[in-house]
């Protein structure tokens, strides 16, 4: 079954399209191009990276349709390609993907899955024991910090431990070429020249903290009078108004904060990193974020809650700086701190840099 001269054949699979998941499949399918192996990257019509370099072979074939008609378009290119493997970055549908295990299985398809969250997070009672039956059948687990791996081993006690395979996260390299100055990225986004900006991006959920880093920004801006924070993203989980009903209650006026709702492009995502001093992560919870990562990328210090994998990957004091989950005034006082100390954000996001172009280069 192996590829050509004896090279195994790999099948990643990405299912969104779209998001950070899907960038991050896509560098690993670069990366993984430069080494022995066939690749063929199999995911939807929709490709948010197609005007990237593509060093692989791209199968554009899963639509929003019926699961059976989809697993049998799935079917068909296992029986056309003849994988080795299957790598799972997405599941097709997370709650009848075990009839595609089952298919792996019934045609001798190793399975690697990289659990990007060992759980979902707005997860169903019923879906624990899915998702422990799906690790469980998979021949190799890959996780993004060492925590992760004592988490699932905790969680999932008879899974063997050769099984499972720590890989720390990738940077964003990739998009470096999006890079732009501070001062320029503030002119495109129409931003203050002279604030000191703190940064929450991505998609919104209930379980990133939102509220509690709005709830911390009174006495932020009490302190620091050119403090900003803001807020870039779409509203995935949850709804918009009750963060708008907050923000009134508090009489935070525009020059303190600043929304801006939608799905961000990987080029507005990357100018609001570079316009920004600071990312915030207020996360209640979390297993591994890659917008820690993005800011390493582009030379950004972060400050993040002492959840999930964030104590590994967050150095206190030189890449960024730790507080406890829900504590809004613990976090109130860590951004004053920080956002009072320009020459420090900068020493702190030159070292995060550092990081991102060596540890998780």
């Amino acid at each position: 079954m192996a590829g050509e001269k004896g090279r195994p054949k790999i099948i990643l699979l990405e299912t969104g399209g779209f998001g950070g998941i899907h960038n991050y499949a896509h560098a690993l399918a670069n990366g993984l191009s430069g080494c022995e192996v066939e690749l063929i990257f199999l995911t939807t019509e929709r490709y948010e990276m197609e005007d990237q370099p593509c060093h692989f072979e791209l199968l554009r074939l899963l639509r929003r349709e019926a699961y059976w008609r989809t697993l049998r378009r799935v079917w068909r290119v296992f029986r056309s390609c003849k994988p080795d493997v299957l790598h799972v970055q997405s599941f097709i549908a997370p709650r009848k993907d075990l009839a595609l295990l089952l298919l792996c299985r019934l045609l001798r398809i190793k399975v690697v899955l990289t659990v990007h969250n060992i759980l979902p997070h707005e997860v169903r009672p019923f879906e624990r024991a899915l998702y422990f039956l799906y690790y469980r059948l998979a021949q190799g687990l890959i996780l993004h910090s060492d925590l992760n791996r004592q988490r699932l081993r905790e969680m999932v006690p008879d899974l063997e431990g050769e099984r499972l395979h720590v890989v720390p996260h990738g940077n964003s390299e990739q998009f470096r070429y999006l890079e732009t100055s501070r001062e320029q990225a503030r002119r495109r986004l129409h931003l203050p020249p002279d604030a000191t900006i703190a940064l929450f991006f991505g998609s919104v959920r209930p379980y990133k903290g939102l509220d509690l880093l709005i709830a911390a920004m009174p006495e932020v801006l009490s302190a620091c009078p050119k403090a900003l924070l803001l807020v870039a993203g779409h509203v995935e989980v949850g709804n918009q108004e009750e963060y708008e009903a907050q923000i009134a209650d508090l009489d935070l006026g525009p020059e303190g904060l600043v929304q801006r709702y939608g799905y961000l492009s990987n080029e507005d995502m990357i100018c609001y990193v570079r316009a920004a001093d600071l990312v915030v992560l207020p996360y209640r919870e979390i297993y591994q974020s890659g917008v820690v990562f993005l800011a390493y990328t582009f030379g950004r210090a972060v400050l993040a809650t002492r959840v999930g994998s964030f104590p590994e990957t967050v150095e206190e004091g030189r890449s960024g700086w730790l507080v406890e989950p829900e504590d809004v005034p613990g976090l109130s006082r860590a951004l004053v701190a920080a956002l009072s100390a320009p020459d420090k954000l900068r020493e702190s996001g030159d070292y995060a840099r550092h990081l991102a172009d060596t540890r998780y280069g």
